[in-house]
């Protein structure tokens, strides 16, 4: 269980190192950077994988601006304004935006639906209280993120399907993302490099551990496991990098009350 452990902890590093990057650069120069990191390991460890299937490549196109373009870019500017902590548990509302997209298609709603609904809720009401973080702009990037997170995992299913290999169908993505990135976004202030790219490099670790988590347990074990990341964030942030942000009270039980939402959709 410890791999499961890492993965959360490498999510985490990750929005630490971002939340600090933007210090010193803006926060879609932080992507480009990370998203530039994360390509390289990735092509690394495709190296013997390819597949050129065209169904199989376009799919993983479309996830990966989906996911890597899109919605971590979205994540950076959410960090940027409203912080690691809040961004990050907001964020996860990825797996309500996933039941909901699951009831669209005919699914039914149980009980653990509605209180994930309701904790969700409830917690980012506070988070985007005045003593919280009080930035809606930075909440509904957040929000984004976790939607756009979510419509990319059905892409990414269907691209399975076609060929199971999430490591190089995730190069594709990057690697796409990467060279898309200058057309779609600009940025006015590079610096922090020595954050962006840790922050890539925990990404893609955290990423390829997932993966090969998903080989060893089920589904049902991981997704819970790594739904907890923000707590880690939250950890982290209080007691070991203080100096990165300032967790208020709200911001602390609004970012607990998400993460119980995620988690109360697996366990009850």
């Amino acid at each position: 269980m410890i791999d499961l452990v890492l993965i959360a902890l490498f999510f985490s590093l990750h929005q630490i190192f971002i939340r600090k990057g933007v210090e010193y650069g803006d926060a879609n120069y932080g992507a480009f950077v990370s998203l530039l990191t994360t390509s390289v390991i990735f092509s690394v460890l495709s190296i013997g994988r390819a597949h050129f299937e065209p169904k199989f490549l376009a799919l993983m196109v479309i996830a990966g601006i989906m996911h890597f373009l899109l919605a971590r870019t979205a994540f950076y500017n959410a960090i940027s304004r409203i912080g690691a902590n809040s961004a990050g548990s907001i964020s996860a509302t990825r797996v309500f935006f996933a039941v909901i997209i699951g009831l669209m298609l005919g699914e039914r709603v149980g009980i653990n639906v509605l209180v994930m609904a309701l904790l969700i809720f409830l917690g980012i009401y506070l988070i985007s209280s005045p003593s919280g973080a009080g930035d809606w702009k930075g909440i509904v990037l957040a929000l984004f993120t976790g939607l756009i997170t979510a419509a990319s995992s059905g892409v990414v299913k269907m691209g399975m399907e076609v060929h199971a290999d999430p490591v190089f169908g995730s190069a594709i993505g990057y690697v796409t993302s990467t060279l898309l990135f200058p057309l779609f976004f600009k940025y006015e202030r590079k610096g922090g490099e020595r954050f962006f790219i840790p922050a890539g490099i925990f990404v893609g670790l955290g990423h390829f551990l997932r993966y090969r988590a998903l080989i060893s347990y089920p589904v049902s074990v991981v997704e819970p496991f790594l739904s907890i990341y923000p707590l880690f964030t939250l950890i982290l942030t209080a007691f070991v990098f203080r100096s990165v942000e300032n967790v208020t009270r709200n911001i602390a039980i609004g970012s607990i009350l998400i993460i119980a939402g995620v988690e109360s959709y697996y366990l009850l």
